[in-house]
């Protein structure tokens, strides 16, 4: 095969097809996290597991959320409803749109305590283990003990309180209590000095903010240094602060609080006088996100573009090259003089290095004929649809 040199591009799309029909939906978000402060969680429907929230991130039907302590999340719906979420709260998200820009709400709490408040005409429901509260242009706090002990404080409007054993209607300035085995208690007065207020204190004590330690992209498996800073909510370095801090690589980076002596996707580490190192490194190409939480702080995040090393690159390039020539002769000519900028999986998992591996090893084949696209600019594109060799997968 000719010599691929630097001039032009190549730019392989590849996806995987294993002998399986996959079907993908579109998930339409309903929330938006509009305030995030110290450890906020959230386990995504779309991308599962447990993963740092961030200022301004989405919610999906089904998605689960979680504070820490010394948190506090506030989530703003599509059709204006608002929750404040107290520390130590978890909780799922279910939601459908019924029409533009109206929604069917219900939120499953576990445990912990959140302030609601509803617009008018919504539809939106909050389960409990032991109860079950219908609210519609209401504004209510709600709290749940471990035991699923509820207890419901309406603050404006009314709430329609109820389980197995019974309902009641709650109205504004009241509260009631569910226990299991009994039903709501009837809603009794509450002296506006016993009107929860937590929901009025949440502004975060520090900032922490991300930072690289020299700018720039980032070699693919290449450690790096990123530097921790505590901030004051003036701005200034708070060289008081010395909590510990929660720093998660998202998908495609590592991160070690040791020194690069072990790599995982979170780590926590002890703040000295408002400052605080660690390595990361990055395992897939393109940009990648770091988060960085604290208790009474407000999330910090570092976006990182990754990329492979020049040495990285010539590898891959000689392995595509060869791929391509072994599964399809003829694209020997359309490819030469070419060398390989950029690939890509639109489905299925890996990386692109591992499928042209597997190309040269037999254990993968064409299904189909590659589709080869020449560009005016002299680049040329190549997707093809691969799949198991016969005898090496279902």
């Amino acid at each position: 095969m000719n010599k691929i040199s630097k001039n032009h591009m190549l730019s392989p799309l590849i996806f995987l097809s294993i002998g399986i029909n996959v079907m993908f939906a579109v998930t339409r978000p309903v929330a938006v996290l509009n305030k995030v402060v110290g450890e906020v969680k959230i386990d995504m429907v779309t991308n599962p597991g447990w993963q740092a929230a961030s200022l301004g991130g989405k919610l999906a039907n089904g998605d689960k959320l979680e504070t820490g302590t010394a948190s506090f999340g506030s989530i703003m719906f599509l059709d204006r409803s608002m929750i404040k979420v107290r520390e130590n709260t978890k909780f799922t998200v279910k939601s459908k749109r019924t029409v533009k820009r109206e929604l069917e709400t219900d939120i499953n709490v576990a445990v912990g305590e959140m302030n609601i408040k509803t617009t008018t005409g919504s539809k939106f429901k909050i389960q409990t283990p032991t109860s079950v509260a219908s609210v519609k242009g209401t504004e209510l706090n709600l709290m749940v003990e471990k035991d699923g002990t509820t207890h419901l404080t309406v603050l404006e409007g009314t709430v329609e309180f109820m389980n197995e054993l019974g309902v009641i209607l709650a109205t504004e300035m009241t509260t009631s209590v569910s226990r299991a085995g009994e039903s709501p208690s009837q809603p009794i007065s509450v002296p506006q000095k016993a009107v929860p207020s937590w929901q009025k204190k949440t502004k975060e004590e520090w900032k922490l903010k991300l930072s690289p330690d020299k700018p720039g992209g980032k070699d693919i498996g290449e450690p790096f240094n990123i530097q921790i800073n505590a901030k004051d909510s003036e701005g200034n370095n708070a060289l008081d602060y010395g909590g510990e801090v929660t720093i998660a690589g998202k998908d495609g980076v590592q991160v070690s609080g040791d020194g690069g002596q072990s790599w995982v996707s979170e780590v926590s580490i002890k703040m000295n006088k408002g400052k605080g190192v660690l390595k990361a490194k990055g395992t897939e190409v393109g940009k990648r996100v770091v988060v960085v939480t604290g208790e009474n702080a407000s999330p910090g995040k570092l976006v990182v573009n990754m990329k492979r090393s020049k040495e990285a690159m010539n590898k891959i390039n000689s392995k595509a090259s060869k791929a391509l020539g072994k599964i399809d002769p003829s694209l020997a000519d359309k490819i030469a003089g070419k060398t390989l900028k950029g690939s890509s999986i639109s489905k299925g998992s890996g990386n692109t290095e591992d499928i042209f591996d597997q190309l040269l090893n037999g254990l993968l084949q064409l299904s189909g004929e590659p589709e080869v696209v020449e560009n005016p600019d002299g680049s040329v594109k190549v997707i093809m649809k691969v799949k198991p060799s016969e005898g090496n997968g279902d």
